[in-house]
């Protein structure tokens, strides 16, 4: 079955007069990797399906790097063709051009791979492709001196692309920010935690500003949550003991009142940017009364 698959996509001819498998370009060879070494040498025996596996293995792994999981997605996209599984091969190129739009294949890639390729770029030129979906949990309010740790689950993360949780102190002037980290036993499911020495304890509560993002290698904003000048808010509790202040937190300033659900579709050279907050930074006045 194998070889009717590499049939159709090579002629005999070119199929005995070069590797099965093309070789990279120099600029294009990733740092060594097992799986990567292994699943070439199962491609040259024929072992698409075993290839498939351990390509797999290597793009679970937690330790691999960019460039690394850009040969792993070349890989996965060329061997998926040879099975004629062009679905898998698809969604591994769409994966590898979302971070890499200016990636192209080693010249001597078999015509009808060059094909599929130049028609998935073309539709992430034009933004036909899955958006990256960021689902977070609202960060409720908090005790002083405790981090504070914030869930996020993101669906089609692009190549290269960074989860990261930005907040300052309310009245600072720039932010802090922590990455969202990948859970080992849930692969789309991402963990960012606030130290505890940036929530200190006070004698009197006060609020944290916040907000989410999904940014690709080109720092352009896939998916994300409030931004820089509309954050999410939360609060410090005071130190047990202490009086708190008058004027608390208006009911409107709740982050439990947005629903924590965003989606930003940004594909390839796309420069569009499209997301949405519900926080309101409004300030309402009020006057108090004192009857004598």
């Amino acid at each position: 079955m194998a070889s009717l698959v590499v049939g159709s996509l090579l002629s005999p001819t070119a199929a005995l007069a070069r590797p099965l498998f093309p070789q990279p370009l120099l600029f294009q060879v990733a740092p060594a990797r097992p799986e990567i070494g292994r699943a070439l040498q199962q491609i040259e025996n024929g072992e698409f399906e075993e290839a498939v596996k351990t390509l797999e293995a290597g793009l679970d792994a937690p330790d691999v790097t960019d460039d690394q999981l850009v040969e792993l997605y070349r890989l996965l996209g060329l061997t998926s063709l040879y099975l004629g599984d062009e679905e898998r091969a698809r969604e591994a190129y769409e994966k590898l051009l979302q971070a890499r739009p200016d990636y192209e294949l080693p010249r001597n890639t078999p015509p009808k791979i060059r094909t599929l390729y130049a028609r998935i770029k073309e539709d992430i030129k034009n933004r036909r492709v899955r958006p990256v979906t960021l689902q977070v949990d609202p960060i409720p309010d908090a005790t002083g001196s405790e981090p504070v740790v914030a869930t996020a689950t993101i669906e089609e993360m692009a190549l290269g692309a960074r989860a990261r949780l930005f907040y300052r102190r309310a009245g600072a002037q720039a932010y802090s920010s922590v990455d969202f980290t990948r859970d080992r036993a849930h692969k789309e499911r991402y963990v960012a935690t606030i130290p505890a020495y940036e929530l200190p304890a006070a004698a009197s509560a006060y609020e944290v500003e916040y907000y989410f993002e999904v940014a690709d290698a080109a720092q352009r904003r896939l998916a994300g949550r409030g931004d820089a000048f509309n954050p999410l808010v939360f609060q410090i509790a005071p130190e047990a003991g202490a009086v708190a202040r008058a004027g608390e937190r208006p009911w409107y300033k709740s982050p439990w009142l947005w629903v924590a659900v965003g989606a930003v579709a940004v594909a390839g050279t796309a420069g569009a940017v499209v997301y949405a907050t519900s926080e309101e930074r409004g300030r309402v006045p009020i006057t108090v009364r004192v009857n004598p």
